[in-house]
């Protein structure tokens, strides 16, 4: 089977510069998702009708997608079909066609509609011509209706609700937006359909009252979910499938054993994978390629992105890990802040308001309490004291700090780079480093404190 995604619309009622179908669900393109559902499906020869704009749907699908080009954006769907041609016309299978801004529609349903004309075919001996996917609605109101035979599931015709009748408007069954046409039928039927009196649009659902005509066999096919059938259409709508997707996910990895607490407060992106016994706390965002192991605790209103968090790391709240790695067993937290290219290591104990930054914190080191550890590697087991800063940065360079093992950094020392404290040294608090401290010696720079009797007293009553 070959697949035809129809990205080429303005999208008027989008109120957009940018194509319709680039703009994002959990950060990725709404058109992805679509991609993406085809090829789940097993559908590898996938075309993409692009038209406004077109470079930008290519930059988001890149190169394993064939592209087609409408001319005129406002053609219609039947129109962006046959300007396709080139991709389907000789295709002696099924051509499955789906809107761009359909990003709800399921895998399974895509495979489940694939076995349907085949089973069909197999068991009937009928040959469908066209299977439209379907569903029922509460509240139709702005679909286009499926009108079938009584008691069957063979499609009459399908209406728009500005052309239906009002016996018509309370058919509650509606179209989904995707269809499998046998494309010999489909090439047979599709140059016949002309544009709409009213708009001057070529649409797809015409197709399905000409093949009917003709006593070709058109059936429905019932979707897996309802809200398959929400398309894009308005900035409400893009807001209404991304909480869905967002629900879909999180349903899927609750089913693999994460616990989410209050589910609707957290954002979970399409490509976070999560180990089994997760705990996720309220308010809680984890996007990107973030990977979370086995026993991880993430706290309330956390921040993690890109990021590698080990088997058994607690990460509390508030906290922002973006491109690190924590390895397993390891603390963050809370209100820490570890930033791109650092790795803290296992069991290691990264506290409150302490910021980490392209460096290598070794096994069981403790910083708890308001540091800035950056361009360093710690030893491990060293301790590194409240208030501590590595000051990397000379004003044109950044410089490496480099801590051993077991070495003690006193509170509201100052080291600055580029300097190295040897393995076991002991740096007293508020020393300011700024030449090498040897293997197990210790270093105190302070200015020597002067008292002034009475003075004191005399400045608060001044």
């Amino acid at each position: 089977m070959k697949a035809l995604v129809l990205a080429a619309g303005l999208g008027t009622r989008f109120k957009s510069k940018r194509p319709k179908v680039v703009h994002r669900i959990l950060g990725k393109p709404m058109v992805w998702y679509v991609v993406s559902t085809l090829r789940q499906a097993g559908i590898q020869d996938i075309g993409v009708v692009v038209g406004y704009k077109a470079e930008e749907v290519r930059d988001v699908l890149g190169d394993e997608v064939t592209y087609l080009h409408q001319r005129d954006p406002k053609g219609g769907t039947g129109d962006a079909v046959l300007s396709a041609m080139e991709f389907w016309k000789d295709h002696e299978g099924y051509l499955l066609v789906v809107n761009g801004d359909s990003p709800l529609i399921l895998p399974e349903t895509v495979r489940n509609l694939q076995r349907f004309v085949h089973m069909v075919e197999e068991y009937e001996g009928v040959k469908i011509s066209c299977a439209v996917l379907t569903t029922f609605l509460s509240d139709p109101t702005g679909y286009g209706r499926v009108i079938k035979e009584e008691g069957t599931d063979r499609i009459l015709r399908i209406v728009e609700e500005r052309d239906a009748t009002p016996e018509e408007r309370a058919v509650r069954e509606v179209n989904a937006g995707l269809y499998a046409f046998f494309a010999p039928h489909l090439k047979e039927v599709l140059p016949e359909v002309g544009p709409s009196e009213a708009t001057g649009e070529i649409y797809l659902t015409e197709v399905v009252s000409l093949m009917t005509s003709r006593g070709m066999e058109v059936r429905s096919f019932m979707a897996t979910d309802p809200t398959e059938a929400l398309g894009v259409n308005t900035r409400w709508d893009l807001s209404i499938a991304e909480n869905v997707l967002r629900l879909r996910i999180i349903r899927f990895w609750s089913d693999r054993g994460v616990t989410f607490h209050l589910p609707e407060t957290v954002w979970l992106d399409p490509d976070v994978t999560l180990g089994e016994e997760v705990e996720i706390e309220p308010d809680v965002t984890l996007k990107g390629k973030t990977k979370v192991g086995p026993g991880v605790r993430i706290g309330r209103g956390s921040y993690v992105e890109n990021a590698s968090i080990g088997e058994g790391v607690t990460v509390l709240p508030y906290s922002v890990v973006i491109g690190a790695t924590v390895e397993p067993g390891a603390t963050v937290g809370p209100f820490s802040h570890i930033r791109e290219g650092t790795v803290v290591g296992q069991k290691a104990e990264i506290g409150a308001f302490v910021e980490v930054k392209r460096s290598r914190i070794g096994s069981g080191v403790k910083a708890k309490h308001l540091a800035y550890i950056g361009d360093a590697e710690v030893g491990e087991g060293a301790n590194i004291g409240a208030g501590v800063v590595t000051a990397n940065y000379d004003g044109k360079k950044k410089h490496k700090t480099f801590i051993g093992k077991g070495t003690f950094v006193g509170s509201n020392s100052l080291l600055i780079a580029p300097v190295s404290l040897g393995d076991e040294s002991y740096v007293a608090g508020g020393s300011v480093i700024t030449k090498d401290v040897p293997e197990g010696a210790l270093a105190v720079s302070r200015s020597p404190m002067r008292l002034f009797e009475g003075k004191g007293r005399k400045k608060l009553k001044d």
